[in-house]
């Protein structure tokens, strides 16, 4: 895998140029094809930098309780990708740049000691490096396709909640356009109710759990008339999520299974999105 700079990763994308990249030690970025949709997974990662990690008070599996462990691997085989690499605790990818390095978080304090103004900055960079790169990304994508669509990942815990039926996938719709996008919105939640588990409950909602507040449909706000933003949560259901193992045999059902319902949905989005669609339905199957 190449190891680029911030600069070297946009000066890629903006030539079309096809790579799998680590950026600064901060994110991963694939691009297999410029195809008109991207999964990212902004919560996989779970690096902490030397003086982070030695003034943390959580230990590993504190953290990890929090992170979104495997939605990497979930999305690793679509041809555009974003996975994360640094731990949320660092700084929150979900949050805006005034919330995205803690203090306090879910109810427990951080940091031995505060961090430092130069500690705290070069988090913050960290944060706005992935940023600018997703809406150069975004950006090229629109000048290719005229529209594009972002998958944004991310798992939750269920086991100390108090509500007892909470779905296998929760889609947040808060933020969105739904009189733009409400077609494709409501096709993902019809696909994700397609998948089928043996003795497994898989049921997809509409902001059951969460909303979508997050920082990814928050950034791409301005561009909300040509970038539709998917914010999805999936049931730690693959994974205990108390030790962060993984169920391997389930994760592989779930993956196979999502990934296909993704791409079903992925040509609905073109198909609304281009009135030329049947003409070239070989074109875009074949960008799959």
């Amino acid at each position: 895998m190449l190891k680029l700079t911030e600069k070297e990763c946009v000066e890629k994308i903006e030539a079309g140029e096809h790579f799998h990249a680590e950026v600064e030690g901060g994110f991963q970025v694939k691009i297999e094809k410029y195809t008109f949709f991207v999964c990212t997974a902004i919560h996989d990662g779970h690096n902490l930098r030397d003086d982070l990690r030695d003034n943390c008070l959580l230990d590993e599996s504190e953290r990890l309780y929090e992170e979104d462990p495997y939605t990497g691997a979930l999305i690793e085989d679509m041809p555009i990708t974003l996975i994360g690499l640094d731990s949320r605790y660092e700084y929150d990818l979900n949050r805006g740049e005034e919330t995205c390095v803690y203090e306090t978080a879910w109810g427990k304090e951080v940091w031995k000691q505060p961090l430092t103004d130069k500690q705290k900055n070069e988090s913050l960079e960290k944060h706005r490096r992935f940023y600018r790169v997703a809406v150069v990304l975004a950006k090229k994508l629109q000048a290719i396709h005229g529209s594009s669509l972002f998958y944004d990942m991310h798992s939750y815990n269920y086991i100390r909640r108090e509500e007892s039926d909470t779905p296998a996938f929760n889609i947040g719709t808060e933020q969105l356009d739904k009189k733009r996008w409400g077609d494709v919105i409501n096709h993902w939640n019809e696909s994700l109710n397609k998948i089928e588990i043996p003795d497994m409950a898989m049921r997809s909602a509409l902001n059951e759990v969460f909303y979508g507040r997050g920082n990814q449909a928050t950034v791409m706000k301005p561009f909300a008339e040509n970038v539709l933003v998917l914010p999805t949560e999936l049931k730690k259901t693959f994974m205990d999520e108390l030790s962060g193992e993984l169920h391997q045999a389930f994760f592989n059902e779930l993956k196979e299974r999502f990934c296909k319902q993704l791409l079903e949905n992925s040509l609905c989005f073109v198909e609304q999105e281009r009135l030329d669609f049947e003409e070239n339905r070989a074109k875009y199957q074949a960008m799959l």
